[in-house]
């Protein structure tokens, strides 16, 4: 069977990520998308070995190919296609928080969206209810945030969000 993955996969791992063990329909209405298709990602994603269920059956992500994955595949296989100037949410750096925006002089990237008052470079999200994740749940809005860095970002944006991704991914699975 294939297992390709979707963009809004990537948008289901880093939940994952952020929340591992929750329940489907928490899952699903924090990301405005259906039970089903947070089941067909999660499907996916443990076909693809980002994700497998612990002891207790709670998914969790495989954190060193999870940011191999961040951090090589998505930019290739899901590349950002920006547009020069919108208003919407800001995405990259931006929006990662002042500690990694500081450390560059960062390109401000904003998801486009009527609910933003934000105006940068526009990068289409990997997944259409982005910027609502954005109202709903900060910490996985951080790290689609965070993968926008590394898909649309310069060379300084990317090394800083790629640090700050390995760290995220790594140290949320510590906690």
């Amino acid at each position: 069977m294939q297992s390709s993955l979707r963009p809004s996969d990537i948008a289901v791992l880093l939940y994952i990520c952020v929340h591992p063990g929750e329940a489907y329909g928490q899952m699903a209405s924090i990301l405005g998308i259906s039970k089903s298709t947070a089941h067909g990602a999660v499907a996916r994603l443990q076909r693809s070995g980002l994700v497998h269920a612990d002891d207790d059956k709670r998914l969790e992500v495989s954190p060193r190919a999870t940011v191999e994955l961040l951090l090589m595949g998505v930019p290739y296989v899901f590349p950002a296609v920006t547009v020069p100037k919108a208003r919407g949410i800001p995405t990259g750096l931006a929006a990662a928080g002042p500690s990694d925006a500081e450390l560059v002089d960062a390109t401000v990237m904003v998801w486009p969206s009527r609910l933003g008052t934000t105006i940068g470079v526009g990068v289409p999200p990997l997944i259409a209810t982005a910027p609502d994740i954005a109202l709903r749940d900060p910490a996985v809005y951080r790290l689609l945030a965070l993968v926008d860095a590394v898909r649309a970002g310069d060379v300084r944006e990317r090394e800083t969000a790629a640090t700050a991704l390995r760290n995220a991914v790594i140290g949320v699975l510590r906690a």
